[in-house]
């Protein structure tokens, strides 16, 4: 399934506590890490250092899915890097984003769609 046939739940914010409340909301490891370093950025009232944990986070993000591509790139002909772009994906924090992204882009390519699915694979048996 495509990343755009998915279902979609509303996220539902509640601000009516002190602390808002997430209902729905899906997050990773990532998520969760990059949450902290934007509420220490707000609480610090500095501007600049919000923006520049925001463009840390891009660039974070921009890292791991060019990295994700390489790994891909060459897990098509070795097996080694086949497992180092499992590896990646588990202990990276955004793996599962990471990975619905990279199979909406590789769809119509063979061997790439081909690990792909292996890596769904790897990932799904890896939660269980």
């Amino acid at each position: 399934m495509a990343m755009t046939e998915e279902q979609h739940k509303s996220v539902i914010i509640d601000c009516s506590g002190p602390q808002p409340q997430f209902y729905n909301a899906g997050s990773n490891r990532f998520c969760e890490d990059w949450m902290q370093a934007f509420l220490h950025g707000v609480e610090a009232g500095n501007p600049f250092l919000f923006r520049q944990v925001l463009e840390n986070f891009k660039l974070k993000a921009i890292q791991d899915t060019n990295n994700l591509k390489r790994f891909i790139r060459q897990a098509e002909m070795n097996h080694y890097a086949l497992f180092k772009c499992y590896m990646f994906l588990k202990n990276c924090g955004s793996g599962d984003i990471l990975l619905k992204i990279v199979k909406v882009e590789h769809e119509e390519m063979p061997e790439a769609k081909s690990v792909v699915a292996v890596l769904e694979e790897f990932m799904r048996e890896a939660l269980d």
